[in-house]
């Protein structure tokens, strides 16, 4: 009994000391509110014509590019249409000019359990307008190994931007999004939705 009494004690010490010796601060979330970078913001990135934007480390502080990129780290993913796939080839997916809109694998995950994988309230979580995708088989891309493509902030410049691109690597419904370059066989896996 005084065996089972010491033992009970003893892990009641090292389980106090572990909790003194842990770092109790939570890192903070850099926000895109606060990480603008001497007088930029968001309109006056917009502003400037497609194709003469910025690289985001010029008007974005480093810590927040840092932090957006991290959430990139357990893989990135994409809808795209099957037709796409069939009509450009799988051999090498993304635009022309070696880059491809991905938002982080989690968020996508996420998203998808959220709207049932229904198309019309996956284009409203997206932004896509209503009706792009209804009828149409989809399929997910999912990029293991994103920092090998060389992922980053997009700079609303890519092909892929459009006149609903908002700079800072943020969807206009909130979640993240980035690009990478062009996407090799082998470096992808194709899903259906």
């Amino acid at each position: 009994m005084k065996l089972s009494f010491m033992k009970s004690l003893l892990m009641v010490m090292l389980s106090a000391l572990g909790w003194a010796c842990m770092d109790h601060t939570v890192p903070s979330v850099p926000s895109l509110e606060t990480s603008w970078i001497n007088g930029w913001d968001s309109q006056k990135v917009l502003a400037i014509q497609k194709g003469q934007r910025p690289d985001p480390s010029v008007y974005l502080q480093t810590s927040y590019i840092t932090y957006q990129l991290t959430l990139f780290k357990n893989g990135a993913s994409y809808l795209v249409t099957k037709k796409a796939l069939d009509d450009y080839g799988r051999d090498l997916l993304g635009y022309p000019d070696n880059t491809q809109f991905v938002m982080a694998k989690q968020e996508m995950d996420a998203m998808l359990q959220k709207t049932v994988k229904n198309v019309a309230a996956i284009e409203a979580e997206l932004g896509i307008p209503a009706g792009s995708w209804q009828g149409k088989p989809l399929a997910r891309i999912d990029i293991p190994n994103p920092e090998e493509l060389h992922v980053r902030i997009p700079s609303g410049n890519e092909m892929g931007a459009n006149n609903l691109w908002l700079p800072g690597g943020k969807l206009p419904t909130g979640y993240s999004e980035a690009v990478v370059d062009r996407i090799p066989k082998g470096k992808y896996v194709e899903s259906d939705l």
